[in-house]
């Protein structure tokens, strides 16, 4: 019987029922988000983590707008790790929402007793925008015998009504948008968002730190494996402190009064905060480089956002949600950074449909790919289509290119009359003859070293030839499931429709912890 138990565990769906509380905002029942296939233990910072151990049962959550509290109510089940036998614990938790918009939900009740050495707690995240949390994921931690159960569920309910007149007031709509709405068609593709919902960022080992009481584990190994190394640095500390060996010497200062000629050497330090601060504050900390050729004109506009300098941490862009469900904030402007660094190497074909706003990572990637553009095929242009709206959301007939992620990207001809659209690359079944497939290849593999791609969705066709190159040039073998070519491959996602462009698609960051990733490309090539 225990045996049987334990398989529904791990192979049935979650299955929760609905126990809408008697209040006035009816709460909702919430969804697993991520749930593998097996229980999986990994050490993170310290912190030993079981995913897939646990399971909740009868639970509801609650946001009332007016308290601005949540409760989250129900029971866990959890195997623990030295343990046959399942344990079910009650669920009370309960928190107010910060200015950030994070709940610390904790015991509500002290009646609500938990077996000893066990702590329970959870992290809402909201999703909704104004403050509110009808939309969140929830980030709950059971800590048992040294092993920290995380299970992440999401939660949305209805938000109350309002006036018309209020929803009039809070979508203000330019005349360029309503313009424009019916026209935003998808380029070329059905744009179809492949792969598994995933789970969102979070930002579990800070959860962990204020939630519980429970202390990493040291690494007895790790500091003797460092012990040679910092024998390393040993060497330029002497050189550190020559320039302490003169503070102790001011008894003699007819003898330090020549070694006074040292300004000298620090007049080259105020040289280079001034002419290198401009440059970090326009695109991301990521996107410097491209910045190098004009300093001049970014000056001016620099400094505006630099007025700006009180939450620092709002200039950091957030894609909310999934791709295909999501929202966007503090966006990167791709077209004012083409105006002020040109020439990048890209270009924003239809600036009037004002879907040439990202994330920081997207950006700095578009800049990427424009300054390889520069380098590889001088006098070339790269043509960059639909990114996201300025706060994300539906974008026309695409599925997807809500939060800020997607980029849709012209491919690589070497006529240079294919630039400015979007020309098709396929002709009927191989690639068109002036389709520059090295090139695209290159290209490829230079976005994917960053470890910021997540997925890039091209014709299966074309997806071929690249295979064909990789297997001619002796980048990629037959179960030799490693390097750059393979794991560049293994992101290529190939389709029926992409064959007039490519559309990308970056991770999230751990910066952007309200986002929701997507579950990793499935293993191989695709080539064999």
């Amino acid at each position: 019987m225990k045996s049987r138990l334990f398989t529904l565990i791990f192979t049935l769906p979650l299955i929760i029922t609905a126990c809408a509380p008697d209040q006035r905002d009816q709460g909702s029942t919430p969804v697993t988000t991520y749930e593998p296939p097996r229980p999986t233990v990994v050490e993170q910072d310290g912190y030993k983590i079981a995913r897939g151990a646990t399971r909740l049962v009868d639970t509801s959550v609650v946001f009332d707008a007016t308290t601005k509290a949540m409760t989250l109510k129900g029971k866990i089940e959890y195997l623990p790790v030295r343990g046959k036998s399942l344990q079910m614990i009650d669920v009370d938790l309960a928190g107010l929402v910060d200015q950030d918009g994070f709940i610390n939900l904790r015991s509500a009740r002290k009646e609500v007793s938990l077996p000893q050495g066990v702590q329970l707690a959870a992290k809402a995240t909201c999703l909704s925008e104004e403050g509110t949390c009808h939309s969140s994921f929830i980030d709950i931690y059971l800590y048992a015998d040294g092993l920290i159960y995380h299970h992440q569920i999401e939660s949305h309910q209805e938000a109350p009504e309002k006036d018309s007149a209020e929803e009039k007031k809070e979508e203000p709509t330019s005349p360029e948008q309503t313009e424009h709405e019916d026209e935003l068609e998808s380029e070329g593709g059905a744009d179809e968002v492949e792969g598994d919902p995933g789970h969102y960022i979070g930002s579990v080992k800070e959860d962990i730190e204020n939630l519980l009481d429970v202390k990493p584990e040291p690494k007895k190994d790790e500091p003797k494996k460092e012990e040679p190394k910092s024998e390393e640095p040993k060497k330029e500390e002497p050189k550190a402190e020559t320039p302490k060996a003169p503070v102790p010497r001011p008894e003699t200062p007819k003898k330090e009064e020549p070694k006074k000629e040292e300004p000298k050497k620090d007049e080259p330090k105020k040289q280079e905060p001034k002419p290198e601060t401009p440059k970090i504050p326009v695109p991301t900390p990521r996107p410097e480089n491209p910045a190098k050729d004009e300093p001049k004109k970014e000056e001016p506009k620099k400094e505006e956002p630099a007025a700006d300098s009180k939450p620092e941490i709002k200039k950091v862009s957030q894609a909310i949600g999934p791709v295909n469900q999501g929202r966007l904030e503090n966006a990167m402007n791709m077209l004012r950074y083409q105006e002020t660094h040109e020439p990048t190497g890209f270009k924003v074909m239809r600036p009037a449909r004002l879907t040439h706003f990202a994330t920081n990572e997207l950006g700095y990637i578009v800049t990427q790919m424009g300054l390889f553009t520069k380098k590889e095929m001088p006098g070339y242009v790269m043509s960059i289509g639909d990114l996201s709206r300025e706060k994300g959301g539906k974008l026309g007939s695409h599925k997807s290119h809500q939060n800020g992620l997607d980029a849709d990207v012209a491919l690589f001809f070497n006529n240079k009359s294919f630039q400015g659209f979007f020309a098709s690359a396929v002709a009927v079944d191989k690639p068109h003859a002036n389709w520059m497939e090295e090139e695209q290849w290159k290209l490829f593999k230079h976005v994917v070293k960053t470890n910021l791609i997540d997925r890039i969705f091209i014709h299966k066709v074309l997806k071929k030839s690249l295979c064909n190159i990789a297997i001619k040039n002796g980048e990629l073998q037959k179960g030799k499931n490693e390097g750059l070519a393979y794991e560049t491959l293994r992101r290529l996602i190939a389709d029926t429709d992409h064959h007039n462009h490519f559309h990308l698609r970056v991770k999230c960051s751990s910066a952007q912890v309200r986002c929701r990733q997507m579950a990793e490309p499935a293993h191989g090539s695709g080539c064999f």
